[in-house]
């Protein structure tokens, strides 16, 4: 009887933990506003809006701008990114959630040497996974890793292929 009464008392905390766990990840805040951060990039700068449109389902906007100005070399470089992130949120701890999903952007760029003016559209397409702790109810740090596709059009011809990159993420709920 000692052995029953037992199980069932580990059966009945064990769902309450899991319950728990489930209302804390549902707890989450819907909107956002995050601050990607590119190591390999220093000049990029992106904004990123994460806004969850379903308990497990995370639709991510984001607005990039990247500028390079060389006075010494004459070299001026703007690129506008405008994309779209859909990912599937997965809660596995507390304060922690993995994401998967995609990243479609599109990067309007221009390059100014002094001598040729050029400017293309370059389309990415990428698949992406990622975690992000969460310091504080409003508050979260995350890393991402993505693989993808580029497609390059430009004025001296166009150029693909493949990429691999890494974000940390700065994110604060509302």
């Amino acid at each position: 009887m000692k052995k029953l009464m037992f199980a069932l008392a580990a059966l009945a905390l064990s769902a309450t933990a899991a319950q728990a766990q489930e209302t804390q990840a549902q707890a989450r805040r819907p909107f956002g506003v995050g601050i990607a951060i590119v190591p390999l990039e220093p000049w990029t700068v992106e904004v990123y809006a994460p806004l969850a449109v379903a308990p497990n389902v995370r639709v991510e906007p984001s607005l990039g701008i990247s500028t390079r100005d060389e006075s010494a070399g004459g070299v001026d470089e703007r690129d506008v990114t405008i994309g779209v992130g859909l990912f599937y949120v997965a809660p596995v701890a507390t304060s922690f959630d993995l994401y998967m999903g995609g990243r479609l952007k599109l990067n309007f760029a221009k390059v100014d040497d002094g001598v040729n003016d050029e400017s293309g559209t370059d389309v990415s397409l990428a698949a992406a996974i990622g975690g992000e702790h969460y310091l504080a109810t409003h508050f979260s740090l995350g890393a991402e890793a993505q693989l993808g596709f580029y497609s390059e059009s430009d004025v001296s011809g166009d150029a693909s292929g493949l990429y691999t990159t890494g974000l940390a993420f700065l994110r604060f709920y509302f």
